[in-house]
């Protein structure tokens, strides 16, 4: 039986297609959904002269924060309208170290929502895709990133 359902909530993705899915899950189940956004540490890469102003890293910091506080707000209004029990968080780390976090905290839920990366996309909804899969031990859904419509379980592949 599903009580509790954990899912990504993506700052990078056009239509968070997993945040849709998860909360009709809960809804189906009547299980508890926790959404996870992550504000990505910059990323610094070597430079040929000079170092990078402390300025422009703070501002890219403070705009994934930003993003990451948005998305988590939007899930926390869907959640509400839909009045299920619901819970969210923004953790600040790395691209790598968000998809090792997500992995680890998938482990105490029964289940594990993440949206399909799309190509266009940073690779950090691959690696959380990644590690939910070969961290948690737990059942994972990758919920394609062009998913539409409501929750049909109909057709399952197990994988």
């Amino acid at each position: 039986m599903i009580k509790d359902v954990l899912v990504n909530l993506s700052l990078n993705a056009k239509k968070d297609a997993a945040v849709a899915y998860a909360i009709a899950l809960a809804r189906a189940f009547d299980a508890h959904v926790a959404g996870v956004a992550f504000a990505y540490e910059p990323i610094i890469g070597a430079t040929v002269m000079g170092g990078i102003p402390n300025s422009l890293i703070e501002a890219q910091r403070a705009e994934s924060e930003r993003a990451a506080e948005a998305v988590k707000a939007k899930f926390d209004e869907a959640v509400r309208r839909e009045g299920l029990s619901a819970e969210s968080h923004v953790f600040t780390a790395s691209v790598a170290g968000a998809a090792d976090q997500f992995g680890w905290m998938a482990r105490r839920f029964d289940l594990s929502v993440v949206q399909q990366a799309e190509q266009e996309t940073v690779p950090a909804e691959a690696l959380i895709a990644e590690a939910a899969l070969f961290q948690s031990g737990r059942p994972v859904i990758v919920v394609p990133y062009i998913h539409t419509g409501e929750l049909k379980l109909d057709r399952v592949m197990v994988c």
